[in-house]
């Protein structure tokens, strides 16, 4: 476990989440959890022997690979509405019932029948924890997901920013909206955040650099997703437009997630393109930001 400043600490021992963890006086703020069992309990007792106070778990997001595991930590959980209403709408238990999404828990052992673990606390756009010292920030910045959030650890300069940035591997476009992605990119390159250390949900410490290959990526997402919803793709011209955004990132050594790559690619890319008819968030992301 790496201390990236005082008392701040960030994990990335597990397959699938960099987890991270707060410490404050009176309480400690677990970031994500792994989705493997075998991952989830090994971080249960790695949080056992450093929180302190109160203990409380925030979702990034609803995805699976960082809420699957989380029921195993057996702390309340905090997490934006949108989080929550997702939450609502699942069944109780999670079913292995299609595997071929590129999501992380793919390559997990043991995964068969898991309880999820709804958030007990939702927000609309930002939340403050006061555990003495400055508040931990809790901000609703939408992109990967409509509920995506960002812990922000203000008097340490460290800003946890889930899927909103990946180094290694290519992000999840199911969910995407890509204009309110981008926004959000913006303000990770704005001066206000110039020296502090970014943590990816998926990849630990961000460069700048990083930021700007998402930002390319995204928009020849958007240029690709345009043109086939317009051409009404064949499966080879589908095919090429995931071989070009594959080639944008390092091929894994391990075949095994190569392959999970291109999955996650060519589902995340086929529902993007069924879904970019639809209204976008960017209404419902301006409201937030009025404090609506």
């Amino acid at each position: 476990m790496q201390e990236i400043a005082p008392d701040v600490y960030v994990l990335d021992d597990y397959w699938g989440i960099t987890t991270g963890a707060v410490i404050r006086e009176s309480g400690t703020l677990l970031v994500d959890s792994p989705p493997c069992p075998q991952h989830s309990r090994l971080w249960r007792a790695r949080c056992r022997g450093f929180s302190r106070g109160e203990t409380m778990l925030a979702y990034l997001d609803a995805h699976p690979d960082r809420t699957l595991g989380s029921r195993m930590l057996e702390v309340p959980v905090v997490a934006h509405s949108a989080t929550v209403d997702i939450f609502r709408r699942r069944a109780a238990i999670f079913r292995v019932n299609d595997n071929n999404r590129g999501h992380a828990w793919e390559l997990c052992s043991q995964i068969a029948n898991m309880r999820w673990m709804p958030p007990q606390m939702g927000f609309s756009y930002r939340l403050e924890i006061h555990w003495g010292g400055e508040p931990l920030v809790l901000e609703n910045h939408p992109g990967p997901q409509e509920g995506a959030v960002w812990v922000f650890v203000p008097d340490r300069r460290v800003v946890f920013v889930g899927d909103s940035v990946t180094v290694t591997q290519p992000p999840f476009l199911a969910e995407a909206d890509i204009d309110a992605w981008l926004a959000s990119l913006d303000l990770l390159l704005a001066p206000d955040y110039r020296d502090y250390f970014i943590v990816s949900g998926r990849d630990g410490l961000v460069p700048v650099a990083a930021i700007h290959h998402m930002q390319r990526f995204l928009t020849t997402v958007k240029t690709l997703a345009e043109g086939l919803k317009n051409a009404k793709p064949t499966d080879g011209e589908f095919v090429s437009a995931v071989a070009e955004l594959l080639a944008m990132w390092p091929k894994p050594e391990d075949d095994a997630v190569a392959r999970l790559y291109q999955r996650r690619l060519v589902h995340g890319l086929h529902t993007y393109l069924n879904g970019i008819a639809h209204p976008s968030h960017a209404k419902r992301h301006k409201r937030a930001n009025n404090g609506e």
